[in-house]
């Protein structure tokens, strides 16, 4: 194998972690620009953390209110 082939390799594997997290839905904002960093510096070894910190199906989202129905309901007393 010559050194540009090996060095186009090593590249790419250097690079793919960073592909991995910018796809990925289970981050996001300033969180996965945190994660970013880290794969930069720590590469392999940060995704491995990635994947084993982060929820699969991303963070959960707040509880919606209820909706106008059921206060309007509560408000009203039988006469």
């Amino acid at each position: 194998m010559n050194e540009v082939t090996f060095l186009i390799l090593l590249l790419s594997a250097y690079i793919l972690p960073v592909v991995i997290v910018l796809n990925s839905k289970r981050t996001q904002g300033h969180e996965k620009n945190g994660w970013l960093i880290g794969i930069i510096l720590f590469s392999w070894l940060a995704l491995i953390m990635y994947f084993a910190i982060i929820p699969k199906h991303g963070r959960n989202k707040k509880p919606q209110a209820k909706s106008n129905k059921s206060k309007e309901s509560k408000g009203k007393t039988k006469s």
